[in-house]
């Protein structure tokens, strides 16, 4: 008797509409690998992704089927895709043609009818129905009945299929396996090397499966069909040289500093070969003992506490492209867009000549959203609160990842982004308790006392102080006298400005007397330097008056790569400040501005030698700084608050370039000694605060509706405990042992509140979010905004009502009231406001504005926000929006950052409310989609006909597609006709010549 067997597994499909699995590969490999370990003359094919054709897998399972003998045990296992029309998804399938491209389960009843084989065993872990994000190929086709498998059971032909016929079938996080073959792998494996038989172990493989099922919050019934007379007995499955080959263990790998010796851990040649050019030092000591201490190559996760350039963030690095290039998927998470971006294009630019997919998820038009979905990325980039939606509204993102990097983890201190950082911790340990366990690596700045927060997450603390480029860090009066914390640790005294340089140049004493002869004594010296001030305007201001005091030479690689439409009063001051080789950051710039300062500040030899800028700088943007200084230590205007000691160390941190600098320096600047020596002792001696939860009582509603929206349902005593295992819950409960107890009796209120506004019901003893409910949850709304959006769009005639109403009706939300909108408040100047919003949504929009308002001066900033938008998707260009909007120049002036960040908040919360609208209004597809259009005009500015234009080959900025616009073309062929002349002058010179060498090779393919 000899035993043949085929083993199939497929993750990876040909054609981009079938989504990717992430353990069929390695299930067919492991059963392929244990049965040729455990059976000797073991005759056998192992067919993965691309090899699994429907030809090769056809003629394979066949053939086999056709050459076995009546003494023959035949083994086949199929991990993959099944369709909803009886067929299993091979690696050329086509969804638009199933019957064609898959391999039905008549082809295989037909071979097991007339095999002579002894027995057949026929394991298939796949869908053969069900609508889940699971092991099915979603199509139009129904599903089909249980009849189709008739064939392949019986006497002699044993079935053991991974699902019932209205079931799907699941893949298990954590092991990297198909339920069925998980449990199958496990019951065979047998006891103490016991052999094993058949139907006795299909009773512990179907209770294995389902227990694990139940784990992971699914529900899966295997289902065992067929007879062998006398039983069918197999050795016991053991892990030998063929399983230890295809799944070799990953040791701690030990390395000593060369980035060369990470080759040997699997990393790939060419990213290491980066690397080593990129760091000619080699890796630091955080690197090292991440790598060999706690084993961050070898899966372990980790959290990493220290200071701002202390390499941490390569950690992260080393940690992903081990994971991808072990077949994981992986993402980083990050607090900003512009990180993302700069990330994505980082990566892309690394991995893409590697073969490795890497995108991108930030709330953009250009977003890999559906790449996401379908599994088809290798590397992924997102926002805090973009991965937060995704991953409540598919489960499918967790269970697929092997890695996740949350960097900038200090942020769940965040009074405005810290839930979004806690609620995706606490969705990672719930998941944790159901076997999906990606490996997890935290990255922080430092901070203070920690609270627990390594326990609450359960990871192991690397935490270091050290930088590879050392910081002085101190303060500097306006008698020149700098008081610093040397390298050594050692408090010293110096004069940094001579006697007589610092002169008052203004009508008052003013930053500027102390920051133009400082600027000046270490430009000279070669430093570039970062003036951090706590505005725009100032920031603005202070790079004018060094381009003027400086005496630099242009910035001309800078200016030469400026855009040219669309431009602000901004756009203007930049030009003159780079005229004299300084430049400004903030966000009035134009995000091509923006990008075009950034590359020109950190090339090395660039041409802008002093950089002002408001803290956005500060938030991880690569663009590093021999000397900071610090003109403020408070926000005012549009904050009004002390800075912390954390954000002070992000922005010293800044300080520092290395392979330019052996030394960083941050400086604060103040008056008199008095108050040099509270500065000093403040911020530069100081502790950063500890890390505490952004959870307030007053939030209460909002996280509870938040948390609900990560469970399926939960009994009505339970939801204490919900809350009790955030981190907030965590160190109340720490605080006070009573603290859940005294909080019951909100929560219960909670609740009744949830059930009356039918944003929950009642299923026996559990409580369960409705539709509208996890619309609302899932959402980055509070509670109470919900209820607002909700309330308001319930008294619109939908059918009848234009979407653009809707970005009038946002403005109510309290999110959107927090946003700063300059409005002058003495007089009546801006009572205009009220009659430019009535001109524009017309009369009705003034009562919705009025609604849940404080004052009459919210709601002419509700008005001024409204009327702005309105022009902004309208294609006004920016100068005439901030001349328009601008009361006087210093009082309720608009700028174009004002303009961008109003545009961006009503973006992202209505996104937010776009998930609320669908599941308000299902019935009402095409406001639906209209209110899809919106989005993208509100990120782009542009008129409804222009977005045609969106489909070039090339992303353009605002100005280039008005620009196109106004010349008449409204689509990509009205593009491509216009005259050269004519493209150029719209879009420039480089931009033009890529849209018509793309179209030419286009035309040559086609």
């Amino acid at each position: 008797m000899t035993m043949k067997a085929v083993f199939v597994g497929i993750d990876r499909h040909r054609s981009p509409d079938v989504p990717e699995l992430g353990g069929a590969k390695r299930d067919a490999t492991a059963l392929w690998a244990l049965f040729a370990d455990s059976v000797p003359g073991l005759a056998s094919r192992l067919l993965v992704d691309e090899q699994a054709t429907l030809s090769e897998v056809r003629d394979a399972v066949v053939g086999t089927l056709n050459g076995a003998g009546s003494d023959d045990i035949v083994v086949l296992s199929f991990a993959g895709h099944g369709s909803p029309d009886g067929s299993l998804v091979l690696y050329d399938t086509e969804p638009s043609n199933l019957a064609g491209t898959a391999l039905s389960m008549t082809v295989l009843a037909e071979a097991f009818r007339t095999t002579k084989a002894k027995v057949v065993l026929c394991i298939l872990d796949c869908c053969f129905s069900g609508h889940a994000p699971a092991r099915v190929l979603e199509t139009a086709a129904k599903p089909r009945s249980a009849f189709a498998l008739a064939g392949i059971f019986g006497e002699g032909r044993i079935l053991l299929a991974a699902c019932a016929p209205t079931e799907a079938a699941w893949e298990q996080p954590g092991t990297g396996h198909g339920l069925l073959t998980y449990a199958t792998i496990e019951a065979m494996s047998g006891s103490a090397g016991a052999p094993v038989s058949f139907p006795a172990v299909a009773d512990e493989i179907i209770r294995l499966a389902r227990v694990e099922a139940t784990r992971s919050g699914v529900t899966q019934t295997p289902a065992f069909l067929g007879t062998v007379q006398g039983g069918l007995v197999f050795p016991a499955l053991v892990r030998g040289a063929n399983y230890a080959a295809a799944f070799p263990p990953v040791p701690v790998h030990r390395i000593a500093s060369s980035f060369s010796e990470l080759a040997g851990a699997g990393l790939p040649q060419e990213i290491v070969d980066q690397w080593t050019a990129t760091f000619p030092g080699g890796l630091n000591a955080l690197q090292i003992k991440a790598v060999n201490e706690f084993g961050v190559l070898a899966g372990n996760s980790l959290l990493v506490v220290a200071p701002t350039s202390s390499g941490k963030t390569l950690v992260g690095e080393l940690a992903a492209i081990r994971a991808v290039t072990a077949g994981k998927k992986a993402v980083f998470l990050l607090p900003y867009r512009a990180l993302v971006n700069e990330k994505f294009e980082d990566f892309s630019a690394r991995l893409s000549p590697a073969g490795l997919r890497v995108v991108r998820c930030s709330g953009d038009a250009s977003d890999g959203v559906a790449p996401v979905l379908s599994g088809r990325y290798d590397l992924g980039f997102f926002t805090y609160e973009m991965f937060l939606n995704l991953a409540l509204s598919s489960p499918r993102l967790l269970n697929q990842l092997g890695l996740v990097v949350l960097d900038e983890g200090q942020f769940i201190t965040d009074p405005a982004r810290g839930i979004t950082v806690e609620l995706i911790f606490a969705l990672l340990l719930r998941a944790r308790q159901r076997g999906i366990d990606p490996q997890l690596v935290v990255l922080s700045a430092v901070i203070g006392n920690l609270n627990g927060f390594d326990r609450w997450l359960d990871l192991p603390l690397l935490t270091s102080r050290d930088r590879p480029v050392p910081l002085i860090e101190g303060v500097l009066d306006r008698r020149g006298n700098f008081q610093f914390v040397d390298v050594d640790g050692t408090t010293n005294m110096e004069t940094l400005i001579p006697p007589g340089h610092i002169v008052q140049r203004r009508d008052k004493p003013s930053s500027q007397d102390v920051i133009v002869p400082l600027a000046k004594q270490l430009v000279a010296e070669g430093e570039k330097i970062i003036v951090f001030r706590n505005t725009r305007g100032p920031a603005q201001g202070c790079a004018r008056y060094l381009a003027k005091e400086l005496g630099l030479g242009p910035a001309t690689d800078v200016l030469t790569v400026l855009p040219t439409q669309d431009l602000t009063a901004a756009s203007q001051d930049l030009r003159v400040c780079l005229e004299g080789g300084t430049a400004f950051h903030n966000t009035n710039l134009l995000r091509a501005e923006r990008e075009a300062v950034e590359r020109g500040y950190r090339a090395q030899g660039g041409q802008i030698h002093a950089l002002a800028a408001t803290t956005t700088l500060a938030a991880g943007i690569n663009s590093p700084a021999s000397t900071v200084i610090l003109a403020e230590n408070e926000f005012v205007g549009e904050d009004g608050r002390p800075f912390t000691i954390a954000e002070y160390k992000n922005m010293a941190g800044r300080a520092g370039r290395l392979g330019f600098n052996e030394t960083g320096k941050a400086i604060i600047l103040d008056e008199t000694p008095i108050e040099r020596a509270q500065l000093f002792q403040k911020y530069v001696l100081g502790r950063p605060e500890d890390v505490t939860s952004s959870f307030k009582q007053r939030d209460l509603p909002t996280w509870i509706l938040r948390l609900l929206s990560q469970v399926r349902g939960v009994r009505g005593e339970e939801i204490p405990g919900l809350l009790a295992n955030t981190f907030g819950g965590y160190s109340a409960s720490l605080a006070n042992p009573h603290w859940i107890r005294q909080t019951e009796g909100d929560i219960a209120a909670f609740v009744d509140r949830l059930l009356q506004a039918g944003l929950a019901e009642r299923d026996g003893d559990l409580v369960r979010l409705t539709l509208l409910g996890r619309a609302c949850g899932s959402s980055s709304l509070a509670f109470e905004s919900s209820l607002r959006l909700i309330e308001l769009m319930r008294q619109l005639d939908i059918s009848r009502t234009n979407p653009v109403t809707v970005l009038g009706i946002v403005q109510v939300l309290a999110e959107m009231d927090a946003i700063y909108t300059p409005v002058m408040k003495r007089g009546r100047a801006e009572s205009v406001r009220a009659s430019q919003v009535g001109q524009r949504y017309g009369a009705d929009m003034a009562h919705f504005l009025q609604r849940y308002c404080d004052g009459g001066f919210q709601y002419l900033a509700r008005c001024k926000r409204a009327a702005i938008l309105f022009d902004w998707i309208g294609g006004a260009p920016a100068d005439e929006i901030e001349r328009r909007y601008t009361t006087t120049p210093f009082q309720g002036a608009v700028s174009y950052g004002d303009i961008t960040r109003i545009a961006e908040g009503a973006r992202f919360h209505l996104r937010s409310g776009h998930q609320i609208l669908s599941a308000l209004f299902p019935a009402q597809p095409d406001f639906l989609l209209a209110l899809d259009e919106l989005l993208r005009r509100l990120e782009y500015g542009l008129p409804v006909d222009a977005l045609g234009l969106m489909g070039l080959p090339v992303v353009l900025s605002r100005g280039q597609y008005l620009a196109l616009h106004a010349a008449g073309a409204r689509t990509v062929d009205a593009v491509r006709s216009l005259h050269p002349d004519m493209l150029e002058s719209c879009v420039g010179k480089w931009t033009a010549k890529a849209i018509g060498e793309i179209a030419r090779e286009k035309a040559s393919a086609a």
